[in-house]
């Protein structure tokens, strides 16, 4: 039986392979690379998935499809913030299904993990897993890499660590 860190990156490799997922890794997504982002919320999300006895693969699979899409799937009305917020699941959604077989919790966890931004709401458990740990992780992201509170967020990881 595998072990959780092969299992996941069974998973992650099925993405990376194929080149337009690599292409997320040039694009900037909360003060890093929308690579790392999407890993970020993958992980978080297939360990609490795992840890609760929820079907951790498919949420880690549509956890790293959440964000699936380039600049170049983006037209000019997607690029206002508003409708960027609103559309960019639709558009994940197609890129996601042109490269990948999909189950219904993997396109639900795509076209649900902007809620409440969104009103497609989290129909799966899983979704609602994906939906919080991509809040959670914007959240890091914004504070370490856009804020610069690197050494905030050491402190209180270090302090909950000592708790």
């Amino acid at each position: 039986m595998k072990d959780s860190k092969s299992v996941y990156y069974d998973i992650y490799s099925e993405f990376y392979n194929v080149n337009k997922f690599r292409e997320l890794k040039s694009i900037m997504h909360h003060g890093d690379n929308r690579l790392n982002h999407i890993n970020r919320v993958a992980k978080m999300s297939f360990i609490i998935s795992k840890k609760l006895g929820y079907d951790y693969i498919s949420c880690a699979r549509g956890a790293m499809m959440h964000d699936f899409f380039t600049k170049a799937d983006l037209n000019k009305k997607d690029t206002k913030f508003r409708c960027f917020l609103k559309e960019h699941p639709n558009i994940a959604l197609n890129n996601a299904n042109k490269y990948f077989d999909m189950n219904v919790i993997e396109e639900d966890i795509i076209t649900s993990h902007m809620f409440p931004i969104t009103h497609n709401r989290p129909k799966y458990a899983e979704s609602k897993i994906v939906c919080i740990a991509d809040k959670i992780v914007g959240i890091y992201e914004f504070l370490r890499y856009e804020l610069g509170f690197t050494y905030v967020l050491a402190y209180i990881l270090s302090v909950r660590v000592l708790l």
